[in-house]
């Protein structure tokens, strides 16, 4: 009977114990905004012309491919009220692909998104890992919406962020709307002793909205962190080390990219046009040789060496993006666009040329399940063509490619 009335004792004060914690702690009523969500994008995909393993033949590809208009992912985020107009946030977000379910960026199991932040009527902060303000101006203003990856080879190998690429240890700052206005800053840590500029990023931007019409800018600039050989330890995670970014072509703390994009667009009734200018320096590009290459000898992969998109001796690049919606039915939408983009070389007189056409339509079977089809052909002179979409082509100055694929939001 002393053993079971000190059983009965022990139980009364662990509950005691627990109802207390449970008065301290957020409650399961507090977490009850937390949503899952997702999106799974998949299609089946041609491309012309596509460099073989040895780098010197080309072969057109047919394959089943993930996320070419959009990366797939999936997330959990959550908002919890504290009063006085304050909210607590979190956003965790990870990227994979359905072709093999394999995670994406770099294999990250949360690489898209990792914050934390606190929300107010002056603005709202977040930590951790995300992409930069000029994500969203490339939503907004550039073909990326309508063609996902389709342009990431025309807009310098994707260095000017068109398809978002993120900041490692940053602090991202939006401020609140104000009768269309909005603002941001954003910064990343390098977080090397004794140097505050080692591997720091830092970006800024604004934008306008007034019915129909936007307009709105963004700047970002990465510098070298520590490393050697091909590695880069900055904040920012989209630095390209094939490029400007090679710790060998400068010292910790050298800027090695600067990009900023502008851009502007108007929707009336059932269409909305829009056009993008973006523009990229490598201040850190090194020599890379005095001619460019023949078709002939395209053998260069994406973003390393010269003559390249976002390449070892491309200080600066142009990119001009041109593009239309319209609305046939309220289900079904068509697509066209038109990008150039030019590439200055160190040590060339020529100047690289980008040249891309796109159409494409997009099917809506429900509010959360499209079909959708894009074609695109991409023309280069006076550099390496960086391909459409699968990498870098082989030894021609042409390549098409044509997607069909399906997209569910859940």
């Amino acid at each position: 009977m002393k053993q079971k009335a000190g059983l009965i004792a022990r139980v009364a004060i662990m509950a005691t114990g627990v109802a207390g914690f449970a008065a301290v702690s957020p409650s399961a009523d507090a977490q009850s905004n937390v949503r899952l969500y997702g999106l799974l994008d998949s299609g089946l995909t041609y491309v012309s012309k596509v460099a073989g393993p040895s780098g010197t033949t080309t072969g057109n590809r047919l394959s089943v491919d993930s996320g070419d208009l959009q990366q797939s992912r999936w997330g959990m985020k959550g908002i919890e009220d504290l009063g006085g107009g304050m909210k607590a946030l979190f956003i965790l977000e990870g990227g994979f692909s359905v072709a093999n379910g394999t995670a994406g960026q770099g294999g990250l199991a949360l690489g898209r998104t990792t914050v934390v932040g606190l929300s107010s009527p002056y603005g709202t902060v977040q930590i951790g890992r995300r992409k930069d303000y000029i994500d969203e101006i490339a939503t907004w203003y550039s073909s990326v919406h309508d063609f996902g990856v389709f342009i990431n080879g025309v807009h310098d190998n994707n260095l000017d962020r068109v398809g978002g690429n993120r900041a490692n240890n940053s602090i991202r700052y939006d401020s609140p709307d104000f009768r269309g206005l909005s603002a941001n800053v954003t910064y990343g840590f390098g977080g090397t002793p004794g140097s505050m500029a080692t591997g720091q990023s830092l970006g800024f931007g604004a934008n306008y909205k007034y019915g129909g019409f936007g307009v709105g800018f963004g700047y970002w600039q990465s510098r070298l962190g520590t490393g050697t050989g091909m590695t880069n330890a900055s904040s920012d995670a989209g630095a390209t080390p094939g490029g400007g970014c090679d710790p060998a072509y400068g010292h910790a703390s050298d800027v090695c990219i600067r990009t900023w994009m502008v851009g502007t667009s108007y929707r009336w009734d059932k269409a909305r046009v829009y056009a993008s200018w973006s523009r990229t320096l490598q201040p850190l590009a090194r020599f890379g040789g005095t001619a460019a290459p023949l078709a002939t000898t395209l053998t260069s992969a994406a973003s390393s060496g010269a003559f390249a998109a976002a390449g070892s001796n491309n200080d600066a690049t142009n990119v001009f993006d041109v593009g239309v919606n319209y609305w046939v039915l309220p289900n079904l939408k068509l697509a066209a666009a038109v990008l150039h983009s030019r590439y200055s070389f160190v040590g060339a007189p020529a100047t690289g040329r980008l040249l891309q056409f796109n159409v494409g339509l997009d099917y809506f079977l429900s509010k959360r399940t499209d079909l959708y089809s894009n074609f695109a052909n991409l023309r280069a002179s006076h550099m390496y063509n960086p391909g459409i979409t699968g990498g870098a082509p082989g030894r021609d100055a042409t390549q098409s490619a044509v997607t069909l694929g399906l997209r569910h939001v859940f």
